[in-house]
Protein backbone atom coordinates (compact mmCIF):
# COMPACT_ATOMS: atom_id res chain seq x y z
CA UNK A 1 0.00 0.00 0.00
CA UNK A 2 1.15 3.52 -0.77
CA UNK A 3 -0.84 6.06 1.31
CA UNK A 4 0.94 9.09 -0.16
CA UNK A 5 0.03 7.97 -3.67
CA UNK A 6 -3.57 7.40 -2.57
CA UNK A 7 -3.83 10.85 -1.00
CA UNK A 8 -2.28 12.48 -4.09
CA UNK A 9 -4.76 10.75 -6.42
CA UNK A 10 -7.64 11.82 -4.18
CA UNK A 11 -6.49 15.45 -4.39
CA UNK A 12 -6.06 15.25 -8.16
CA UNK A 13 -9.54 13.81 -8.64
CA UNK A 14 -11.12 16.47 -6.45
CA UNK A 15 -9.36 19.24 -8.41
CA UNK A 16 -11.11 18.28 -11.65
CA UNK A 17 -14.77 19.08 -12.24
CA UNK A 18 -17.00 16.04 -12.72
CA UNK A 19 -20.39 17.42 -11.72
CA UNK A 20 -22.99 15.33 -13.56
CA UNK A 21 -22.83 15.19 -16.62
CA UNK A 22 -19.37 16.79 -16.96
CA UNK A 23 -17.35 13.63 -16.27
CA UNK A 24 -15.22 13.61 -19.46
CA UNK A 25 -12.07 15.43 -18.28
CA UNK A 26 -11.85 13.39 -15.10
CA UNK A 27 -12.32 10.14 -16.99
CA UNK A 28 -9.49 11.09 -19.35
CA UNK A 29 -7.26 11.84 -16.37
CA UNK A 30 -8.19 8.58 -14.65
CA UNK A 31 -7.56 6.65 -17.84
CA UNK A 32 -4.00 8.00 -17.97
CA UNK A 33 -3.46 7.32 -14.27
CA UNK A 34 -4.55 3.70 -14.71
CA UNK A 35 -2.27 3.22 -17.71
CA UNK A 36 0.66 4.64 -15.73
CA UNK A 37 -0.01 1.98 -13.07
CA UNK A 38 -0.03 -0.79 -15.64
CA UNK A 39 -3.77 -1.35 -15.97
CA UNK A 40 -5.44 -2.04 -19.30
CA UNK A 41 -8.64 -0.03 -19.78
CA UNK A 42 -11.57 0.08 -22.12
CA UNK A 43 -14.44 2.50 -22.57
CA UNK A 44 -18.09 1.43 -22.50
CA UNK A 45 -20.26 4.07 -24.20
CA UNK A 46 -23.13 5.57 -22.21
CA UNK A 47 -24.12 8.70 -24.16
CA UNK A 48 -22.50 11.35 -26.33
CA UNK A 49 -19.06 12.11 -24.83
CA UNK A 50 -19.90 9.99 -21.77
CA UNK A 51 -18.65 6.53 -21.00
CA UNK A 52 -18.00 4.08 -18.20
CA UNK A 53 -14.38 3.07 -17.70
CA UNK A 54 -13.37 -0.55 -17.12
CA UNK A 55 -9.89 -1.60 -15.95
CA UNK A 56 -8.67 -5.18 -15.74
CA UNK A 57 -6.92 -7.95 -17.61
CA UNK A 58 -9.67 -10.56 -17.44
CA UNK A 59 -12.68 -10.53 -19.76
CA UNK A 60 -15.13 -11.10 -18.20
CA UNK A 61 -13.96 -9.83 -14.81
CA UNK A 62 -15.16 -12.16 -12.01
CA UNK A 63 -14.27 -9.84 -9.08
CA UNK A 64 -15.37 -6.31 -9.94
CA UNK A 65 -14.84 -3.18 -7.86
CA UNK A 66 -17.20 -0.34 -8.71
CA UNK A 67 -17.79 3.26 -7.82
CA UNK A 68 -18.95 6.40 -9.63
CA UNK A 69 -16.92 9.37 -10.85
CA UNK A 70 -19.60 12.07 -11.04
CA UNK A 71 -20.43 14.41 -8.16
CA UNK A 72 -23.14 16.78 -7.06
CA UNK A 73 -22.50 20.51 -7.62
CA UNK A 74 -20.55 22.65 -7.02
CA UNK A 75 -16.95 21.57 -7.53
CA UNK A 76 -14.47 22.95 -4.97
CA UNK A 77 -11.19 21.99 -3.35
CA UNK A 78 -8.95 20.24 -2.65
CA UNK A 79 -7.49 21.12 0.71
CA UNK A 80 -5.37 18.78 2.82
CA UNK A 81 -4.45 18.68 6.50
CA UNK A 82 -2.53 15.96 8.37
CA UNK A 83 -5.85 14.28 9.23
CA UNK A 84 -8.22 14.98 6.32
CA UNK A 85 -8.66 15.71 2.62
CA UNK A 86 -11.40 18.21 1.82
CA UNK A 87 -13.33 18.98 -1.36
CA UNK A 88 -16.20 17.90 -3.55
CA UNK A 89 -16.08 14.14 -3.93
CA UNK A 90 -13.61 13.62 -1.08
CA UNK A 91 -15.82 10.92 0.44
CA UNK A 92 -18.43 10.56 -2.34
CA UNK A 93 -16.55 8.94 -3.97
CA UNK A 94 -13.05 10.06 -5.07
CA UNK A 95 -11.39 8.97 -1.83
CA UNK A 96 -13.07 5.59 -2.25
CA UNK A 97 -11.87 5.29 -5.85
CA UNK A 98 -8.29 6.01 -4.78
CA UNK A 99 -8.58 3.39 -2.01
CA UNK A 100 -9.91 0.83 -4.50
CA UNK A 101 -6.93 1.40 -6.78
CA UNK A 102 -4.51 0.80 -3.92
CA UNK A 103 -6.36 -2.43 -3.13
CA UNK A 104 -6.31 -3.53 -6.76
CA UNK A 105 -2.57 -2.90 -7.03
CA UNK A 106 -2.00 -4.87 -3.82
CA UNK A 107 -4.13 -7.80 -5.03
CA UNK A 108 -2.27 -7.82 -8.33
CA UNK A 109 1.04 -7.94 -6.47
CA UNK A 110 -0.34 -10.95 -4.58
CA UNK A 111 -0.97 -12.54 -8.00
CA UNK A 112 -4.72 -12.74 -7.49
CA UNK A 113 -6.15 -12.83 -11.00
CA UNK A 114 -9.58 -11.83 -12.15
CA UNK A 115 -9.92 -8.51 -10.33
CA UNK A 116 -10.93 -5.29 -12.04
CA UNK A 117 -12.61 -1.92 -11.75
CA UNK A 118 -15.76 -0.39 -13.20
CA UNK A 119 -16.12 3.41 -12.90
CA UNK A 120 -19.61 4.64 -13.77
CA UNK A 121 -21.06 8.01 -14.73
CA UNK A 122 -24.45 9.53 -13.89
CA UNK A 123 -24.91 8.05 -10.41
CA UNK A 124 -25.60 11.45 -8.89
CA UNK A 125 -27.82 12.58 -11.77
CA UNK A 126 -30.68 10.44 -10.58
CA UNK A 127 -31.11 8.39 -13.76
CA UNK A 128 -28.19 6.00 -13.10
CA UNK A 129 -27.63 5.75 -16.84
CA UNK A 130 -24.06 4.54 -16.39
CA UNK A 131 -25.14 1.60 -14.24
CA UNK A 132 -27.95 0.75 -16.63
CA UNK A 133 -25.58 0.66 -19.61
CA UNK A 134 -23.04 -1.38 -17.64
CA UNK A 135 -25.70 -3.92 -16.75
CA UNK A 136 -26.68 -4.21 -20.39
CA UNK A 137 -23.18 -4.38 -21.91
CA UNK A 138 -20.94 -6.15 -19.37
CA UNK A 139 -21.03 -9.77 -18.21
CA UNK A 140 -22.32 -10.14 -14.66
CA UNK A 141 -19.41 -10.60 -12.23
CA UNK A 142 -19.26 -13.29 -9.57
CA UNK A 143 -18.45 -10.68 -6.90
CA UNK A 144 -19.38 -6.98 -7.08
CA UNK A 145 -17.90 -4.59 -4.51
CA UNK A 146 -19.64 -1.21 -4.71
CA UNK A 147 -17.95 1.75 -3.05
CA UNK A 148 -19.99 4.35 -1.22
CA UNK A 149 -19.20 6.13 2.08
CA UNK A 150 -20.39 3.60 4.68
CA UNK A 151 -17.77 4.28 7.39
CA UNK A 152 -16.22 0.96 6.30
CA UNK A 153 -19.33 -0.97 7.41
CA UNK A 154 -20.76 -3.71 5.22
CA UNK A 155 -24.28 -2.67 4.28
CA UNK A 156 -26.99 -5.33 4.63
CA UNK A 157 -29.69 -3.40 2.76
CA UNK A 158 -30.31 -0.04 1.13
CA UNK A 159 -33.49 2.00 0.81
CA UNK A 160 -35.33 2.37 -2.46
CA UNK A 161 -36.47 5.61 -4.04
CA UNK A 162 -39.38 7.13 -5.88
CA UNK A 163 -39.32 10.46 -7.73
CA UNK A 164 -42.15 12.67 -8.92
CA UNK A 165 -43.04 16.26 -9.74
CA UNK A 166 -46.08 17.94 -8.23
CA UNK A 167 -47.28 20.81 -10.44
CA UNK A 168 -49.89 23.44 -9.54
CA UNK A 169 -51.66 25.73 -12.01
CA UNK A 170 -53.32 29.05 -11.21
CA UNK A 171 -53.86 32.51 -12.70
CA UNK A 172 -50.97 34.94 -12.63
CA UNK A 173 -51.50 38.55 -11.73
CA UNK A 174 -50.20 41.69 -10.07
CA UNK A 175 -49.41 41.17 -6.39
CA UNK A 176 -51.26 44.36 -5.50
CA UNK A 177 -54.54 42.71 -6.45
CA UNK A 178 -54.46 39.13 -5.15
CA UNK A 179 -58.25 38.85 -5.39
CA UNK A 180 -57.95 38.98 -9.20
CA UNK A 181 -55.40 36.13 -9.38
CA UNK A 182 -55.14 32.50 -8.32
CA UNK A 183 -51.81 31.85 -6.60
CA UNK A 184 -50.37 28.54 -7.82
CA UNK A 185 -47.67 28.56 -5.17
CA UNK A 186 -50.26 28.77 -2.39
CA UNK A 187 -51.99 25.71 -3.83
CA UNK A 188 -48.69 23.83 -4.09
CA UNK A 189 -47.60 24.66 -0.54
CA UNK A 190 -50.93 23.58 0.94
CA UNK A 191 -50.70 20.26 -0.89
CA UNK A 192 -47.11 19.71 0.25
CA UNK A 193 -48.03 20.48 3.86
CA UNK A 194 -50.80 17.88 3.69
CA UNK A 195 -48.55 15.32 1.98
CA UNK A 196 -45.85 15.65 4.65
CA UNK A 197 -48.47 15.01 7.36
CA UNK A 198 -49.40 11.57 6.01
CA UNK A 199 -48.86 8.75 8.55
CA UNK A 200 -46.82 6.64 6.11
CA UNK A 201 -44.05 9.27 6.05
CA UNK A 202 -41.55 9.91 8.81
CA UNK A 203 -38.82 12.45 9.48
CA UNK A 204 -36.26 9.88 10.70
CA UNK A 205 -34.17 7.75 8.34
CA UNK A 206 -34.38 4.66 10.57
CA UNK A 207 -38.16 4.74 11.03
CA UNK A 208 -39.49 4.24 7.51
CA UNK A 209 -40.24 6.25 4.38
CA UNK A 210 -38.95 9.83 4.15
CA UNK A 211 -39.59 12.71 1.76
CA UNK A 212 -37.31 15.44 0.46
CA UNK A 213 -38.93 18.39 -1.36
CA UNK A 214 -37.36 21.07 -3.47
CA UNK A 215 -39.17 23.90 -5.25
CA UNK A 216 -38.58 23.73 -8.99
CA UNK A 217 -40.77 26.70 -9.95
CA UNK A 218 -42.41 29.17 -7.63
CA UNK A 219 -42.64 32.53 -9.32
CA UNK A 220 -40.51 35.03 -11.20
CA UNK A 221 -40.73 38.32 -9.31
CA UNK A 222 -41.61 39.82 -5.93
CA UNK A 223 -44.59 41.69 -7.35
CA UNK A 224 -46.03 38.92 -9.52
CA UNK A 225 -48.43 36.22 -8.35
CA UNK A 226 -47.32 32.97 -10.01
CA UNK A 227 -49.65 31.15 -12.35
CA UNK A 228 -47.57 27.99 -12.11
CA UNK A 229 -45.56 26.32 -9.36
CA UNK A 230 -43.82 22.96 -9.18
CA UNK A 231 -41.98 20.88 -6.60
CA UNK A 232 -39.74 17.86 -6.94
CA UNK A 233 -40.62 14.97 -4.61
CA UNK A 234 -37.90 12.50 -3.62
CA UNK A 235 -39.09 9.60 -1.46
CA UNK A 236 -36.66 7.26 0.31
CA UNK A 237 -38.42 3.92 0.59
CA UNK A 238 -38.43 1.25 3.28
CA UNK A 239 -41.15 -0.66 1.39
CA UNK A 240 -41.70 -1.68 -2.24
CA UNK A 241 -42.01 1.14 -4.74
CA UNK A 242 -45.48 0.10 -5.95
CA UNK A 243 -46.81 0.18 -2.37
CA UNK A 244 -45.67 3.77 -1.88
CA UNK A 245 -46.89 4.81 -5.31
CA UNK A 246 -50.36 3.44 -4.53
CA UNK A 247 -50.42 5.39 -1.24
CA UNK A 248 -49.52 8.63 -3.02
CA UNK A 249 -52.03 8.03 -5.80
CA UNK A 250 -54.82 7.61 -3.23
CA UNK A 251 -53.72 10.78 -1.41
CA UNK A 252 -53.67 12.68 -4.71
CA UNK A 253 -57.11 11.47 -5.80
CA UNK A 254 -58.58 12.39 -2.42
CA UNK A 255 -57.46 16.00 -2.90
CA UNK A 256 -59.65 16.15 -6.03
CA UNK A 257 -58.00 19.34 -7.27
CA UNK A 258 -57.96 19.52 -11.09
CA UNK A 259 -55.35 22.28 -10.90
CA UNK A 260 -52.77 19.87 -9.42
CA UNK A 261 -50.84 17.37 -11.53
CA UNK A 262 -48.67 14.50 -10.31
CA UNK A 263 -45.95 13.38 -12.72
CA UNK A 264 -44.03 10.16 -11.99
CA UNK A 265 -40.31 10.16 -12.83
CA UNK A 266 -39.20 6.67 -11.79
CA UNK A 267 -37.49 4.88 -8.94
CA UNK A 268 -36.49 1.49 -7.61
CA UNK A 269 -37.32 -0.92 -4.80
CA UNK A 270 -35.17 -1.27 -1.69
CA UNK A 271 -32.22 -3.65 -2.09
CA UNK A 272 -31.98 -6.39 0.52
CA UNK A 273 -29.78 -9.42 0.99
CA UNK A 274 -26.47 -7.71 0.30
CA UNK A 275 -23.47 -9.87 1.19
CA UNK A 276 -21.97 -9.48 4.67
CA UNK A 277 -19.23 -11.38 6.44
CA UNK A 278 -19.03 -12.73 9.97
CA UNK A 279 -17.06 -10.45 12.25
CA UNK A 280 -17.50 -7.30 10.15
CA UNK A 281 -19.57 -4.32 11.33
CA UNK A 282 -22.79 -3.97 9.35
CA UNK A 283 -25.49 -1.37 8.80
CA UNK A 284 -28.35 -0.23 6.59
CA UNK A 285 -28.05 2.59 4.04
CA UNK A 286 -30.87 5.14 3.93
CA UNK A 287 -29.74 6.24 0.47
CA UNK A 288 -29.69 4.87 -3.06
CA UNK A 289 -26.77 3.56 -5.12
CA UNK A 290 -26.08 2.13 -8.57
CA UNK A 291 -26.71 -1.43 -7.33
CA UNK A 292 -30.38 -1.71 -8.28
CA UNK A 293 -29.72 -0.24 -11.72
CA UNK A 294 -27.18 -2.83 -12.85
CA UNK A 295 -30.04 -5.35 -12.65
CA UNK A 296 -27.54 -8.11 -11.96
CA UNK A 297 -29.14 -10.90 -9.96
CA UNK A 298 -26.46 -13.57 -9.38
CA UNK A 299 -23.47 -11.53 -8.22
CA UNK A 300 -22.55 -11.59 -4.54
CA UNK A 301 -22.82 -7.86 -3.99
CA UNK A 302 -21.15 -5.87 -1.23
CA UNK A 303 -21.67 -2.19 -0.42
CA UNK A 304 -18.79 -0.72 1.59
CA UNK A 305 -16.33 2.15 1.64
CA UNK A 306 -14.44 4.66 3.78
CA UNK A 307 -15.96 8.04 4.61
CA UNK A 308 -19.30 9.04 6.06
CA UNK A 309 -22.47 9.73 4.10
CA UNK A 310 -23.08 12.54 6.59
CA UNK A 311 -20.13 14.42 5.07
CA UNK A 312 -21.25 13.81 1.49
CA UNK A 313 -22.91 16.57 -0.58
CA UNK A 314 -21.82 19.29 1.85
CA UNK A 315 -20.86 22.62 0.32
CA UNK A 316 -18.02 24.94 1.29
CA UNK A 317 -19.42 28.08 2.94
CA UNK A 318 -16.94 30.88 3.41
CA UNK A 319 -13.77 29.30 4.74
CA UNK A 320 -15.47 26.76 7.02
CA UNK A 321 -13.77 23.66 5.67
CA UNK A 322 -14.73 21.48 8.64
CA UNK A 323 -18.38 21.89 7.59
CA UNK A 324 -17.61 20.92 3.98
CA UNK A 325 -17.11 17.48 2.43
CA UNK A 326 -14.06 15.56 3.66
CA UNK A 327 -12.57 12.13 4.22
CA UNK A 328 -10.45 11.05 7.16
CA UNK A 329 -7.07 9.83 5.87
CA UNK A 330 -6.68 7.04 8.42
CA UNK A 331 -10.16 5.77 7.59
CA UNK A 332 -9.28 5.89 3.90
CA UNK A 333 -6.19 3.76 4.58
CA UNK A 334 -8.33 1.27 6.52
CA UNK A 335 -10.76 1.21 3.63
CA UNK A 336 -8.03 0.22 1.17
CA UNK A 337 -6.85 -2.52 3.53
CA UNK A 338 -10.41 -3.72 4.04
CA UNK A 339 -10.96 -4.08 0.30
CA UNK A 340 -7.97 -6.44 0.14
CA UNK A 341 -9.20 -8.40 3.15
CA UNK A 342 -12.69 -8.70 1.70
CA UNK A 343 -11.48 -10.16 -1.57
CA UNK A 344 -9.21 -12.57 0.30
CA UNK A 345 -12.10 -13.66 2.51
CA UNK A 346 -14.57 -13.98 -0.36
CA UNK A 347 -12.22 -16.08 -2.42
CA UNK A 348 -11.21 -18.36 0.46
CA UNK A 349 -14.48 -19.07 2.28
CA UNK A 350 -18.22 -18.78 1.86
CA UNK A 351 -19.75 -15.44 2.89
CA UNK A 352 -23.02 -15.18 4.75
CA UNK A 353 -25.82 -13.91 2.50
CA UNK A 354 -27.65 -11.09 4.30
CA UNK A 355 -28.89 -11.04 7.90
Amino acid sequence: MNPDRMFALTRDLIALDSVTPREKDKLLFLEQALHARGWRTRRCPVAADRWNLVAGEADPIPILFNTHIDTVPPQYGPKETPQRIYGRGACDTHGILAAMLEALDELREQRLSGVGLLVTVDEEGGVHLGAQRAGESLPEPDILIVGEPTENMLIRAQKGLLKADLVAQGIEGHSGYPERADDALDRLLLALHDLRAQPWLTKHSAQGNTLNVFIRDGGQAYNKIPGRAAAGLFFRLAEPMNVMRDRIEIWFRDRADPRLELRWLGGNDPVEGLTVLDGWPTGVAAYNTDIAHFRWTRARTLLVGPGSIHQAHRDLTGNRWDEAEWIDKQEQCRGAENYVRLVQALTSRKADRGT
